[in-house]
């Protein structure tokens, strides 16, 4: 496979979306008025409804503004996602601060407890998004 090959642009509900394969990641080129929920649709028509996906904000000195771009990288069954709906047990949200370390010391112990010794299998496999 050349670089090239895992990545395609395609056309949904009028805008121009091009999709990484590989690394999991769909840009939609927009005029800056794109709307959450159309940004919702067109991940449900690429990836289907039951994927989930991030768009991250990153520090001030972090941002690359060069056009009017919307970026999604969708999630995988087991990577983390902030509990949006409250299905997490109070006890874990209770011992939760609010650091980012905090929170995902947290994520990671829970899920060695529903998969003792295998949550870390992944991460420690050298697998990454390039």
């Amino acid at each position: 496979m050349t670089s090239a090959d895992h990545i395609r642009t395609l056309d949904v509900c009028g805008y121009e979306v091009t999709v990484d394969d590989a690394l999991g990641k769909l840009c939609v080129a927009h005029d800056g008025t794109m709307s959450w929920d159309r940004l919702q649709e067109i991940k449900t028509i690429v990836w289907g409804p039951d994927a989930r996906a991030i768009e991250v904000y990153p520090c001030a000195g972090d941002v690359v503004n060069n056009g009017n771009y919307r970026h999604l990288w969708r999630l995988g069954v087991g990577d983390f996602c902030p509990d949006l709906l409250g299905y997490a047990p109070p006890d874990i949200l209770a011992a939760c601060d609010d650091r980012l370390l905090s929170r995902c010391h947290a994520a990671w112990a829970e899920a060695e407890k529903a998969l003792p010794g295998q949550a870390r299998v992944w991460a420690q496999s050298g697998s990454e998004f390039k």
